[in-house]
């Protein structure tokens, strides 16, 4: 039997239903998308839940630190209201930055300890001189803001101009580290605005040194100091270094051996 011939330009039946559909990979796709919706509703919840107050809140905040100057009640008080919220997303950087502000704060970390505590750990400038314009150099040789009152007695006071604190901070170290063999501490050591030095030291013995050679001419009265002038020390008012091979000496009374000129005693060639 031959096969039913198709008439000229007809169309057959399945181009007449047009292209196939993946029907079942459509439904797969549809499935996944509604998942990945439910999905990402559900982190967005979950999200929305960690950052209520309510969940997981800060309930202590925990000073840590060896404290000498700082109000542990001081601290508590800058941290509150960067406390505050949950325990996943306080903001523990800006509560450090509030505690740093403090006078007397050096450095400040902040840690979360579960399920509900901050534990904030300080530590105090150690100060190692006063500043004459106010507040104090610590070890690093930065000036820092505290109040004048709350310095340990004893501190020696260095001075200078504005961004002098590190330069002056390291000749005082030096200096001082020359005379104390000698039983001779710095009580006050200044830079004025020109590089001219001059020191105080115990026992009010006023120091001259002077611009150009400090370290020199410090080195002069080391040498000339246990021959020359430790018998009489009580004696002395300043001593002037600012010449080029000895140095001048005033004395408290005027008395034998000042000249009549100022009262100054004048020591050549020593050194």
């Amino acid at each position: 039997m031959s096969a039913r011939r198709r008439p000229r330009g007809a169309v057959p039946k399945a181009a007449r239903r047009g292209p196939r559909l993946p029907w079942r990979r459509l439904a797969g796709g549809a499935a996944l998308a509604a998942g990945l919706a439910g999905a990402l509703g559900g982190a967005a919840a979950a999200l929305a839940w960690l950052r209520d107050p309510a969940t997981l809140p800060v309930r202590h905040v925990r000073i840590e630190g060896e404290l000498r100057h700082l109000d542990p009640a001081a601290l508590q008080a800058a941290a509150a209201p960067y406390a505050r919220g949950s325990f996943l997303t306080v903001d523990v950087t800006a509560l450090a930055r509030a505690v740093a502000a403090l006078p007397w704060v050096d450095r400040v970390s902040v840690r979360r300890r579960w399920p509900d505590t901050l534990v904030v750990r300080v530590r105090e400038h150690r100060v190692v001189a006063a500043w004459a314009a106010g507040g104090a150099v610590n070890g690093r040789g930065e000036r820092v803001a505290v109040p004048a009152d709350s310095l340990p007695p004893g501190l020696p006071v260095l001075g200078g101009p504005a961004g002098s604190a590190a330069r002056v901070a390291a000749a005082w170290r030096r200096w001082q580290a020359r005379l104390a063999p000698l039983g001779l501490r710095i009580e006050r050591l200044e830079m004025s605005a020109r590089e001219a030095w001059r020191m105080r030291l115990a026992g009010g013995i006023e120091v001259l040194l002077g611009r150009g050679e400090p370290e020199a001419r410090l080195e002069r009265l080391v040498r000339a100091w246990p021959v020359a002038l430790a018998a009489q020390a009580a004696r002395i008012a300043h001593v002037d270094l600012r010449y080029t091979n000895g140095f001048a000496v005033r004395w408290r009374d005027g008395g034998a051996g000042a000249s009549s000129a100022g009262g100054d005693a004048r020591m050549r060639g020593i050194g």
